[in-house]
């Protein structure tokens, strides 16, 4: 079997969210079992720049792309790691620049990818099985694939939805300004949503099966929480449509061998390995007592996030007894009330970047997560704070919901986590409940003990993923 990611982003070349590490981290497991993976990838500036492209990367072809008047081309390059295959789409003016996402013409850049990753699919990778999108930025592939295709294509698509809220929306005469496409494909409703073109929508349509990452969330999107329109489509999928509930790298995210972290540790010793990453990193960033519990945020500031949760009580948070350290960028107004707040406080510092190394000493050295999020397909943060002994405090929503055991005094013995109602006063008497909390050792140390028991592998969830596409190929052999 030969499978094809088509994703904007991938480890270890390039993280914004928890699509990087799905993607990444699933491909290798298929690996692992014997199939064929592989992943395409815009080829931004900051891999192109990186040593480990400019020693292992391959130029294997160049491609000509027309986006209606424009003639345009891209240099693709094969690259391998852990037996995956990356095919990196490069193109100077789309993808070299400083961000991944933000620009003005994100639609035409990745309109551009799209349009290269259809033709890398038929015309150098050849012989495809399945092709796994993974949310608006490759949408349009399977659009493409339906109107080019031929008697003998067998290709099958997989659709999946990280992100509900972002589309692939343009007006109907951007079909053929963009993709050389006939508008008939908006006339006849398969790319139309709220009269507007919309290649989520599309892609939905044309896939054999659409999946999501976790069970709560394919219910909430079904029932038209957090889904942004989708609800007038995706129930039409039926059976279809899967939730898939995410693993993690556990070999990536791991306290007894991570090279970041300033002292390993496990299960066993996680109370003194958790005190050494604490007291270190504490003063590392400037914080002055280690003896308070550390709460951290390691997440993108957006609205999704529930950062406005943060930001609406963060003067009552910086008088409780607590110390708090935020990792992240996103909206520029939250980043400035963040950063305004914490400036200067003995308690509280505000990291305005991304930075894996950070992050990783940040999960070993917390005692809670805080993630308020608004909604959340599957969550990422909450399965590495499990893994290193640090308890997540999270609004219940999708995958937060399908991961975390709330604790209270009756079930200490499988409680890894505490989960709230949405709204501020939840949020902020979880924090002070934590505080007290964390007062009570021995109630404390059985609920790290249960997060770090929580299982978290892709192992499960890659033989879920396996098995759909098998089952989207027997399908296939028996309606020819």
């Amino acid at each position: 079997m030969k499978v094809v990611m088509v994703s904007s982003e991938a480890l270890p070349f390039c993280k914004v969210g928890g699509l990087a590490d799905v993607v990444y981290s699933l491909s290798k497991k298929l690996v692992i079992n014997k199939i064929n993976a592989s992943i395409i990838l815009p080829l931004y500036k900051c891999i192109k720049e990186s040593q480990g492209f400019k020693d292992n990367a391959r130029l294997i072809s160049t491609l000509n792309i027309d986006m209606a008047w424009r003639k345009l081309s891209c240099d693709v390059y094969c690259y391998e790691i852990n037996n995956v295959t990356y095919y990196l789409i490069g193109n100077e003016y789309y993808f070299s620049r400083k961000d991944i996402y933000g620009e003005n013409d994100d639609f035409e850049r990745f309109a551009f990818f799209s349009l290269a990753s259809y033709k890398v699919i038929k015309e150098v990778i050849k012989k495809v099985d399945i092709v796994h999108i993974h949310d608006w930025q490759g949408a349009a592939v399977s659009l493409l694939h339906h109107h080019y295709k031929d008697r003998n294509d067998n290709i099958r698509f997989m659709l999946t939805i990280h992100n509900p809220a972002f589309q692939g929306i343009c007006d109907r005469n951007d079909l053929w300004n963009y993709f050389n496409l006939p508008e008939y494909y908006f006339d006849n409703g398969l790319a139309r949503l709220d009269d507007k073109v919309n290649l989520l929508k599309a892609a939905i349509c044309l896939s054999d099966i659409v999946t999501t990452v976790s069970p709560t969330h394919r219910d909430e999107l079904r029932r038209g929480i957090s889904s942004y329109g989708l609800e007038k489509i995706l129930p039409s999928k039926g059976t279809d449509f899967v939730g898939v509930l995410n693993g993690l790298d556990t070999k990536e995210f791991n306290p007894t061998t991570d090279r970041y972290i300033y002292a390993n540790y496990n299960k066993d010793n996680v109370n003194m390995g958790k005190k050494i990453n604490k007291e270190n990193l504490m003063e590392e960033l400037g914080l002055k007592d280690p003896n308070k519990p550390l709460f951290c945020i390691v997440s993108r500031l957006t609205h999704q996030k529930g950062i406005s949760f943060i930001v609406n009580n963060i003067q009552k948070l910086l008088k409780l007894d607590l110390n708090l350290v935020i990792l992240g960028k996103g909206e520029k107004d939250f980043e400035n009330q963040l950063s305004f707040y914490c400036d200067s406080k003995e308690n509280a510092c505000c990291l305005l970047k991304y930075s894996n190394e950070l992050a990783h000493k940040i999960y070993a050295a917390s005692d809670f997560l805080l993630m308020p999020s608004k909604y959340e397909p599957c969550g990422i943060a909450q399965l590495i704070a499990l893994r290193y002994g640090t308890i997540p405090i999270a609004s219940k929503v999708g995958g937060l919901k399908d991961t975390i055991v709330s604790y209270n005094t009756l079930n200490e013995d499988v409680a890894n986590g505490l989960l709230f109602n949405f709204d501020d006063d939840n949020f902020l008497l979880n924090v002070i409940f934590a505080i007290d909390l964390y007062s009570k050792k021995r109630i404390m140390s059985k609920i790290i003990h249960n997060a770090m028991n929580s299982s978290s592998s892709w192992t499960k969830a890659s033989k879920e993923y396996i098995r759909l596409y098998r089952q989207m190929i027997q399908k296939n052999k028996l309606s020819n």
